[in-house]
């Protein structure tokens, strides 16, 4: 079997992340992120409780087939009724710890799926 290196070109990649931080394309941010392929917004929040309406608009603005909620470094869901944006478009939707999430978000970005990530620090 031949193996292939896979390369996204031009994409937002998560490349570390940690409690502290995380690094998009080998550049750090010190704030929580909400990010798709070709956009990044930092944002002030550090919990899942902070979430608010606005950050799921800023989740669905890319249209996204997928969204994946990073809680920081342990799963914890948001409110149900921030969701209902998410459940009336069919829109696919994960929470899970910020390393499993980085994961995820960076696999489907590599399959070109359309795919929104919020990151908490």
């Amino acid at each position: 079997m031949d193996l292939h290196q896979n390369r996204v070109e031009q994409a937002n990649l998560i490349t570390t992340i940690n409690a502290k931080q995380i690094v998009v394309n080998d550049k750090p941010y010190a704030q929580s992120l909400i990010m798709t392929k070709d956009s990044l917004i930092e944002i002030s929040i550090n919990s899942v409780t902070d979430l608010t309406a606005e950050h799921i608009t800023q989740l669905l603005a890319s249209n996204p087939e997928i969204v994946i909620l990073g809680s920081g470094e342990n799963h914890e869901f948001p409110a149900v009724e921030l969701l209902n944006p998410i459940a009336l478009k069919n829109i696919g939707f994960e929470v899970m710890n910020n390393q499993s999430a980085a994961r995820t978000y960076n696999i489907l970005i590599a399959e070109e799926r359309k795919a929104a990530c919020l990151l908490l620090i």
